[in-house]
């Protein structure tokens, strides 16, 4: 009786914690788009300020509003500011354009490829770049794989100018062979790691890592709290609405590899 009673608790214990992300979920989004709706779309605040952002692609509702701050994976665009200028941004899961676009809109890049394995994840893009006049510098490509070194070479791509973004969730250990590392040699690399979100992945950090080109160069980014203050849409939220607003909702701390090649003019 008592192992019964037990199993029974432990059932309620788990449908109750399931209750309370999907609320919490939920909250989120609606906080999210709240703030996205009052912002009118547009990026208020940080270096990708001014871009207009529409809604309908497949990235998640619950970054909408961080995104109208300036907020969303902060410590990533700190990264490409410091790093650039580029000639180009080369962006491998492009999803609604923040990063593809943002980077023309802060001045850092002349011109943006994107990827997008997602149709609609493309005609998203595709309408952004046209919101915020930005057509004529975006160009917008299928899924990276293999031949993705060769469509760039034919678009006059020069990888020791460039920067190249890669979020594709748990995409990158299969596509960025040995052979795309090596047609991407000499490009800044920023890729968003997703091994330990992935069953048996332990080894494929390494593996990745391994196979960067000779001369490569690497650390590893993490993730930490945006700084919100002096954010008044964000400062007169209660805290409980204003952690939702400002947290990426990941499942376990953001981590990102970022490869770069030392100056040959040093």
């Amino acid at each position: 009786m008592r192992v019964v009673r037990s199993e029974g608790r432990n059932k309620m214990a788990k449908l109750v914690e399931a209750l309370e992300k999907a609320i919490v979920k939920l909250r989120r989004k609606r906080v999210s788009r709240r703030l996205f709706e009052r912002n009118g779309g547009e990026v208020r605040y940080g270096p990708f300020k001014g871009l207009k952002l529409s809604t309908g692609a497949h990235t998640s509702a619950g970054n909408l509003g961080a995104k109208t701050c300036g907020l969303y994976e902060d410590g990533v665009i700190a990264e490409i500011m410091s790093m650039g200028p580029y000639q180009d941004v080369v962006n491998f899961g492009a999803g609604d354009g923040y990063f593809s676009l943002g980077v023309l809109v802060a001045g850092v890049a002349e011109r943006s490829i994107c990827f997008e394995l997602n149709a609609t994840g493309r005609e998203v893009v595709e309408r952004n770049a046209k919101i915020n006049g930005l057509s004529d510098r975006v160009l917008i490509f299928g899924a990276a794989d293999d031949e993705t070194g060769p469509t760039l070479a034919g678009v006059g791509f020069d990888p020791s100018r460039a920067l190249v973004l890669c979020d594709i969730d748990g995409g990158e250990f299969p596509v960025l062979t040995e052979k795309l590392l090596s047609d991407l040699q000499g490009a800044t690399l920023i890729v968003e790691l997703h091994d330990k979100l992935i069953a048996g992945g332990e080894s494929l950090r390494e593996e990745l890592i391994n196979r960067l080109p000779d001369g490569a160069q690497h650390r590893i980014l993490k993730s930490a709290p945006p700084d919100w203050r002096d954010i008044p849409e964000i400062e007169e939220m209660t805290d409980y609405d204003r952690a939702l607003a400002s947290t990426d909702g990941r499942k376990l701390l953001g981590e990102w590899l970022i490869v770069t090649y030392e100056d040959p003019g040093v």
